[in-house]
């Protein structure tokens, strides 16, 4: 947990002012979207097969792999103002959270003796990573104030404590069973058991349920910059309002630790679309900042009870798979989504394509979510 910890120090300490960053190295708004979407074709590419070779080999490896891979794409990021080689950084960049998909998470789930800890131990990932996200995110745009594009220094300096913690104080073996057997052996059978998904329609229905979940997801981590500039709240307030969204996560990871959700995914999916939509609607800037909190705590824990459902849907020996092609459905749904919103972004004002999207999320969710219900009433 210490090495991830400060995996996620590292990675999000420069995000709170990537964009003024690119923009000093002289690119232009068209010209850094297009270095972010290598990123995400570098998942779409990678994060399956990634997945696949962490049951293949072991956690430890695809951990520390990931470790390298970042830190040469902040070691590009940090010496060149080149465009082609920020694309290529941000391609490598995507590589490393390809290859992060499911390592420890997966170590943990397949140690554990009863699929009802799979949730405890989410909420310690999760606790991990926010401490982090709001602690890096929140020193980020001081440091670079005094450290300017330096920052990346440190960020490479947290990188490799987190390397040497995993290398020397981590000790991920696969199973005893895959471990007499040959990697022809394993590639095999886990081949095997992935073909075996097609039979689990609950497990299918839910990874269905988190790639249109990247619907909401894209609107609000891509946009809501956006939204709140056309409710003329200032740039200035942006640091102090990411902030603000990771204390809201904190408390609703909290919240998911000591409820159970797991019957209630109908309802947090019409609060929190109703609550999205209020808030499009609302010209009060306090009023929207209010439902804009009361939209992000169902927010946060039906994306964590969508995560917990997937692991305990997966078989153990090829969870990292499950948990990447997950992924991989969701990386190619945001990529559709994004590509929606900037064409019909061309004819009609932002809050509508929003109030599209939305409604597409809620008659695809509420469908899923029938299906499963209905599902696991047969099983």
């Amino acid at each position: 947990m210490a090495s991830l910890f400060l995996y996620n120090f590292a990675r999000v300490l420069p995000h709170a002012i990537l964009t003024v960053i690119l923009l000093n190295k002289g690119l232009t708004v068209s010209q850094i979207a297009i270095v972010q979407s290598f990123y995400m074709l570098a998942a779409i590419m990678f994060e399956f097969p990634s997945g696949f070779l962490t049951d293949i080999w072991s956690e430890k490896i695809m951990y520390q792999l990931s470790l390298v891979l970042i830190g040469i794409s902040y070691f590009i990021i940090l010496f060149t103002n080149n465009y082609y080689l920020l694309c290529l950084s941000w391609f490598i960049y995507g590589m490393s959270a390809a290859s992060m998909s499911g390592s420890l998470d997966s170590y943990f789930i397949r140690r554990v003796e009863n699929k009802h800890e799979i949730k405890g131990i989410n909420v310690l990932i999760n606790r991990s990573t926010l401490y982090s996200g709001l602690i890096g995110g929140g020193l980020g745009s001081f440091l670079y104030e005094i450290l300017s594009e330096h920052i990346y220094i440190l960020s490479l300096l947290l990188i490799i404590s987190s390397f040497m913690l995993i290398t020397f104080g981590f000790h991920a073996e696969n199973s005893e069973e895959n471990n007499e057997m040959t990697s022809s052996e394993s590639l095999k059978k886990i081949i095997t058991e992935l073909k075996n998904i097609k039979y689990q329609n609950k497990l299918i229905i839910i990874i269905g349920l988190y790639g249109i979940f990247q619907i909401i997801s894209q609107i609000f981590y891509q946009f809501w910059q956006v939204s709140f500039l056309d409710k003329e709240f200032s740039k200035t307030y942006f640091g102090l309002l990411y902030v603000l969204f990771q204390i809201v996560a904190i408390f609703s990871n909290a919240l998911f630790s000591r409820h159970n959700f797991s019957n209630l995914l109908i309802p947090l999916t019409i609060t929190l679309s109703g609550a999205l939509l209020i808030s499009i609607f609302t010209p009060d800037k306090i009023l929207f900042l209010i439902f804009i909190i009361i939209f992000l705590v169902p927010f946060n824990v039906y994306n964590n009870q969508l995560i917990v459902n997937i692991q305990k849907e997966s078989d153990s020996n090829i969870v990292a798979s499950v948990i990447s092609l997950a992924g991989t459905v969701s990386s190619i749904i945001s990529m559709i989504v994004l590509w929606i919103i900037g064409i019909l972004n061309n004819y009609f004002e932002f809050w509508f394509v929003e109030v599209v999207l939305i409604a597409i999320f809620i008659i695809l969710s509420l469908f899923l979510l029938i299906l499963y219900s209905h599902q696991k009433k047969l099983d």
